[in-house]
């Protein structure tokens, strides 16, 4: 079944919208743009024009932003626009991580933009209140049981503030009933999605949200790996320093979850930004990543990576091309990626798949602090033409080879930054 659901455009008659399921499961081996962050938002979303019958990427938050003018009334109080800003980016959100399997020219796609998903209509204007709740909510992220929701929304009829509320549905007339009381966006959200919501937002002290190795996962590497992360600054604050170092520990058959860390041998630290590549990595050890951010009040804070087990049977990949290291400015709109693959003797590679990251400029001809994003992949051996890098972004690529023992290696090139004009 279908789960979005359009709301009218009139304030006064808002068409019903059909009834929607609790999410189903992603698919496990189906990745369109493949976000994987639960905290951070995507920094593009893939959108099927039916009218051209085209797939467009789209920078997500002038996605939101349009479908908000397309989706939600006009002129109603700021928490219950604020409460819609939530509910169509995790919508939007939610499909970026989780493909239905959708394809057309130009590639898959996330989402559609009728209502068959969410209208996105970029002809329409932007309204400023509009705009402002959506920048309210932007840091925000909800869960339900522990799993990033979908939120479907209906118009529903002129009935008091929850009344109809199902635990899976923003009903948009009883919600601007809850806004009329009072009540935050916090609290309207739990209203119509408990039990089990769970609303996140950056900490009042500097964050760091680590994508290679993610939170809580375990991932196995040779003896050199990438690290990668997002940092994200209190409010009104910004990033003084870092140190990034490393803690090791013995395994436990075959497992990183363990009782005993401690500083690695030998050492290794960096002031840098994300991403760093820290190499001799030590065969049949633990290792995790901590990032101790300082912020421009003075505040420090540690953060923990996941795990990354060492096997020195693990292929292992090296990037010649972007020159390990260092961003690469590039002039025109092709590169040539190049690496160099090993296998350990007696096993042979069984699978290769070159996923090319975009991410906008955070600031013209700089790639610091950017938020990645999938946009292509490929089997492909070295070396690989890529294609169609646009201005005002920057790219990378993520190499995972599987070899015929079973072992699994995840390697991150160096950036290329595309012409700033």
């Amino acid at each position: 079944m279908r789960l979005l659901l359009t709301a009218a455009l009139a304030l006064t008659t808002l068409m019903g919208l059909p009834a929607v399921t609790p999410p189903p499961a992603a698919r496990a081996a189906s990745v369109c743009t493949g976000w994987t962050s639960s905290r951070v938002p995507p920094t593009t979303i893939r959108v099927l024009r039916t009218a051209t019958g085209k797939v467009q990427v789209v920078d997500f938050k002038t996605y939101v932003q349009v479908v908000m003018r397309a989706e939600w009334p006009i002129g109603w109080q700021a928490a219950a626009l604020q409460t819609g800003a939530m509910a169509v980016k995790q919508f939007g959100w939610y499909y970026t991580m989780h493909w239905r399997g959708g394809t057309a020219t130009g590639g898959c796609y996330d989402v559609r933009d009728d209502n068959s998903d969410q209208i996105y209509d970029p002809s329409r204007a932007v309204r400023p209140d509009e705009v402002a709740a959506i920048d309210a909510t932007w840091t925000k992220s909800a869960t339900k049981s522990g799993s990033f929701i979908l939120m479907g929304y209906r118009s529903g009829a002129s009935v008091a503030c929850g009344a109809d509320a199902d635990g899976y549905h923003l009903y948009q007339h009883s919600s601007r009933a809850c806004a009329a009381a009072g009540m935050t966006v916090d609290q309207i959200l739990h209203v119509y999605f408990d039990p089990g919501l769970a609303i996140w937002e950056p900490p009042a002290t500097p964050s760091a949200i680590f994508i290679s190795p993610a939170d809580q996962d375990q991932v196995t590497v040779g003896t050199s790996a990438t690290l990668a992360w997002v940092e994200q600054p209190a409010s009104g604050t910004t990033i003084s320093s870092r140190l990034v170092s490393l803690l090791m520990a013995l395994p436990r058959n075959g497992s990183c979850v363990v009782d005993r860390w401690v500083p690695a041998s030998p050492a290794w630290q960096s002031t840098a930004a994300s991403p760093q590549t820290v190499k001799g990595l030590r065969a049949g050890y633990c290792y995790r990543a901590v990032v101790a951010l300082t912020d421009s009040t003075a505040a420090t804070t540690e953060w923990q990576s996941g795990t990354m087990l060492v096997d020195p049977a693990a292929p292992t990949a090296t990037f010649t091309n972007p020159i390990p290291g260092a961003v690469t400015a590039i002039g025109g709109t092709t590169a040539t990626v190049r690496w160099t693959e090993t296998l350990t003797a007696g096993t042979h590679l069984i699978s290769r798949s070159l996923v090319t990251e975009r991410a906008a400029q955070a600031a013209a001809g700089t790639c610091a602090g950017a938020q990645w994003g999938t946009l292509t992949s490929t089997n492909s051996a070295s070396p690989v033409s890529s294609t169609g890098l646009g201005k005002l972004f920057c790219y990378r690529y993520r190499l995972v080879l599987t070899d015929s023992a079973g072992h699994k290696s995840t390697t991150v090139s160096a950036v290329l930054m595309g012409p700033a004009a």
